[in-house]
């Protein structure tokens, strides 16, 4: 019955190596992180001392070492688990360690890019959490206009891109970079309601397609296997999120300012 179970094509599929290397890596790299953890926060928690001037000189960032270390350990998993069910065949093998590789890329692209998503909308809500709700709903006909607008000139700018050869495309994301960072540091009511209606669409687009990819993951390979697969990129990204990514902060916070 439970040999039934694992074949089950929602279960294993046909990668029932590759699901049990998956659980397997699972479990050890949720392990390594819990340890890890357990000794930064001991680290944390010492007493020091909060007069002590800043070091720019650190002998070591143990939290970043212990990233890179998890991140190694995930990546060759993932190579394992693609190259697991191809039967011998060295060419198939290769193919699947080249495929887990990728796989392992796509995760840690997906994870960094929601974290960043998760903070921008934490700062964006703030920022609207502090304005006036009338005055918003009074620029949103504005907003509206200025993102016609963008709309409109971007669209001009990539056909005056495509039309002449000799302009460097580059300068069609330069535009776009410019108009984006301007957007997010202008201080209006209509700026502010315009990157409310851009973070929803972007939003809304990113769930849509990132969902989209797993159901053509799953049907593809099996439901278990992605999710094995899914929770070991979790881990490092939570990690990274909640350790790399706050230490980084908090140091950058710290260092004292250029003498002009």
């Amino acid at each position: 019955m439970s040999s039934q179970m694992l074949n089950s094509p929602y279960i294993s599929g046909q990668f029932p190596n590759g699901t049990l290397i998956a659980g397997i890596g699972l479990f050890i790299v949720r392990t390594y992180y819990v340890r890890v953890s357990r000794s930064l926060k001991q680290i944390s928690e010492t007493p020091g001392t909060p007069d002590a001037p800043y070091q720019p000189e650190k002998p070591s960032w143990p939290e970043l070492r212990y990233l890179q270390w998890g991140v190694f350990v995930s990546v060759v998993f993932f190579i394992f688990v693609g190259a697991a069910d191809t039967g011998g065949d060295w060419l198939l093998a290769l193919t699947g360690c080249l495929l887990g590789f990728c796989a392992a890329l796509f995760s840690a692209m997906l994870g960094v890019g929601f974290v960043s998503l998760f903070h921008l909308w934490q700062e964006l809500v703030s920022q609207f959490m502090r304005a006036k709700i009338r005055s918003l709903l009074l620029s949103f006909p504005l907003a509206i206009f200025w993102l016609v607008l963008g709309l409109a000139v971007t669209a001009f700018f990539g056909m005056v891109v495509e039309k002449i050869p000799m302009l460097p495309r580059e300068l069609l994301w330069g535009l776009i970079a410019t108009l984006l960072g301007g957007l997010w540091m202008g201080r209006s009511h209509a700026a502010l309601m315009l990157r409310v209606i851009l973070m929803v669409s972007f939003t809304a687009i990113v769930v849509v397609a990132v969902a989209f990819s797993y159901w053509w993951i799953i049907r593809q390979t099996a439901l278990l296997l992605v999710l094995f697969l899914s929770a070991i990129g979790a881990l490092n990204i939570f990690f990274y999120s909640r350790w790399v990514r706050l230490k980084a902060l908090k140091d950058n916070m710290l260092k004292p300012p250029d003498p002009a």
